[in-house]
């Protein structure tokens, strides 16, 4: 509401049916139309002082994709981008969800920088990644 995005009937309106249906306010809000997922990560980023890191525009290591299983991922709504010996990078759509995020420092033992993405930015990103079958090379007939 403080950036002028919201008016307290559109708010009022996607609380009342978080409380029958349940979800994340903020997804809510853009499946009733009210917010974009741009909007969205933009006051997140603000709010939080989160960096927004758009996949189109980064290199992802696909490799690093992999240090997570695909269900584990879509389930959070959360995507690996890169690793070194002692970090991990991380897009996530929900910032404040810290015990998935400690959950995979334990789990990798590589402390997590994380950064924020919109959900289909990570969904599209996880399909390209689990998707792809590596095709296994013809083996030749010998002669």
């Amino acid at each position: 509401m403080e950036d002028g995005l919201l008016t307290r009937e559109s708010l009022e309106e996607a609380l009342c049916h978080q409380k029958k249906e349940g979800g994340l306010i903020g997804q809510i809000l853009i499946q009733l139309g009210y917010l974009t997922e741009e909007d969205l990560i933009s006051a997140l980023c603000r709010q939080l002082r989160m960096p927004y890191l758009p996949l189109s525009q980064y290199a992802v290591n696909m490799e690093s994709v992999h240090l997570l299983d695909s269900e584990f991922c879509r389930k959070s709504v959360l995507a690996v981008i890169d690793a070194d010996d002692t970090r991990v990078f991380l897009v996530v759509s929900d910032p404040l969800n810290s015990i998935v995020i400690e959950d995979i420092q334990e789990k990798l033992k590589l402390k997590p920088q994380v950064f924020l993405s919109t959900a289909s930015e990570i969904f599209n990103l996880l399909d390209l990644a689990f998707s792809k079958q590596t095709p296994k090379p013809e083996q030749r007939k010998a002669g």
